[in-house]
């Protein structure tokens, strides 16, 4: 179901890009020319009073692209909200498979009928000699 919908929304997206493109292109061919754009009051000290005149091409193309990019931006901090919770839910998962392997000794303890009925004697003499051992090392 989920990839239908993710499917669907790429078409979507596409389709909706490439309808944009045809109307920008229509209007640009029906609106080629030269328009005036006035400077708002707080940036006069920058670029002047009077008006500038623009192609009206080169605005359209800097509103889409200045619109592309607001939409990539949010895409792409929604993705890493999206990756970054899936993160945090692993890592909380292995935290708690962690805790419940710490705590298997005491929750889970060997059963007695797993332990030898009598000690094995060669087991206790290798035990000792590395006793031993560790004690003249250190």
């Amino acid at each position: 179901m989920i990839r239908w919908l993710r499917v669907i929304a790429i078409a979507t997206i596409i389709f909706s890009m490439i309808g944009l493109g045809v109307m920008a292109g229509l209007f640009l061919v029906a609106n080629s020319g030269w328009v005036a754009v006035n400077i708002p009051p707080w940036l006069t000290g920058l670029f002047g009073a009077r008006p500038h005149e623009v192609w009206l091409p080169a605005l359209i193309a800097g509103w889409l692209a200045a619109a592309i990019l607001l939409a990539a931006l949010v895409l792409w901090s929604m993705f890493y909200v999206w990756r970054r919770r899936q993160y945090e839910t692993l890592i909380g998962r292995l935290e708690r498979e962690l805790a419940k392997l710490r705590n298997l000794p005491f929750t889970e303890p060997a059963p007695l009928e797993d332990l030898p009925e009598t000690p094995n004697v060669r087991a206790a003499r290798v035990m000792a000699a590395l006793d031993e051992d560790a004690a003249l090392d250190s």
